[in-house]
């Protein structure tokens, strides 16, 4: 009787074992994995089609960025604007001003550029705004206002919208 009570114990303990063990090693791959991670957070940059923008950064006072178009068409004169959210787009005719001035109104920063040919991208630096507090989060836009060759007047589109966590 002794046998099969001790033969009833250790069936139990390595069938509910292995079982315990099973989930032990899911939960350790879940940490792992960082499933669990309390700020899940993280910068990032989706472009609409036919821009690129990769590699956000955001630092203290400036937003990198790698900022391109393939619109089918060469901008003679581009103006990339970091647009916070809630912040209104200034009109196509309000570009950039002058360098040295890289904000053109509240909360919007500014990137000059001479030209932005299709299919190429740029590695554009904006003056944030305002100094970015390490860990937080910003959101907002990134707009073109630019000129195309052989056309007339500014045009302006929204190139990507970014989720940034100061570092």
């Amino acid at each position: 009787m002794a046998t099969f009570r001790l033969q009833s114990a250790m069936e139990y303990l390595l069938t509910y074992g292995w079982a315990i063990l099973i989930i032990v090693a899911v939960l350790v791959a879940m940490f792992s994995l960082g499933v669990f991670n309390s700020n899940p957070i993280t910068t990032s940059c989706i472009a609409e089609s036919n821009y690129v923008c990769g590699n956000p950064v955001l630092h203290a006072n400036t937003f990198n960025a790698l900022i391109g178009e393939s619109t089918g068409r060469n901008w003679i004169a581009a103006n990339i604007l970091w647009v916070p959210s809630g912040t209104q787009v200034p009109a196509a005719s309000d570009v950039c001003p002058p360098p040295g001035s890289n904000t053109i109104s509240t909360g919007i920063s500014c990137y000059n550029s001479q030209s932005l040919k299709d299919g190429f991208a740029v590695d554009t630096t904006f003056i944030f705004s305002s100094n970015a507090v390490a860990g937080n989060v910003y959101t907002g836009q990134v707009w073109a206002m630019y000129q195309v060759d052989g056309g007339s007047g500014w045009y302006e589109a929204e190139m990507a919208g970014a989720t940034l966590k100061a570092v």
